[in-house]
């Protein structure tokens, strides 16, 4: 009968072991953010699209979408080996999101090697949606279909 306790308390020490490792794994994955300037000039030097995220601290979706979204490990890699990612706090940047016209937060912004804007979208984009979009702009659909073309030929 001891044998059989002592079975049980190592299963469940390893199962919990298990649970402890994936969640500091998972917890150790964080999207690479850059500041504006050196952002795009990573753009330029690495030849790469941009990601640009306009927030304010006091923006209730703002803390919603990186609670949610930009905690998503598939988002996160994604984001990390397709784009460079830049964060623009609206507040202390005003002449970045002026320059941009943006007055909603949060304001994602997606910009061609070239710096220039391929689109932008206001307000909250739960991961999964992000996800599609960031593979839509990565993959250069948005030349030759819609949004919504590509989301009905992915599935």
């Amino acid at each position: 009968m001891r044998l059989k306790k002592w079975i049980g308390l190592g299963v469940i020490a390893l199962f919990s072991f298990i649970l402890v490792s994936g969640s500091a794994l998972s917890a150790g994955l964080e999207v690479n953010w850059n500041s504006y300037q050196p952002g795009m000039k990573k753009i330029a030097d690495e030849d790469k699209k941009g990601f640009i995220l306009f927030y304010t601290d006091r923006c209730a979706y703002c803390k919603m979408m990186d609670q949610k979204t930009f905690s998503d490990d598939a988002v996160i890699t994604f984001l990390n080996q397709n784009f460079v990612p830049i964060r623009v706090d609206a507040e202390e940047q005003r002449d970045v999101a002026k320059k941009y016209g943006v007055n909603k937060f949060p304001n994602t912004w997606f910009i061609a090697e070239d710096q220039s804007g391929i689109g932008k979208r206001p307000g909250f984009i739960p991961p999964e949606l992000l996800l599609e979009m960031l593979r839509y702009i990565d993959s250069d659909s948005f030349r030759n279909m819609s949004f919504q073309n590509f989301m009905n030929n992915e599935q």
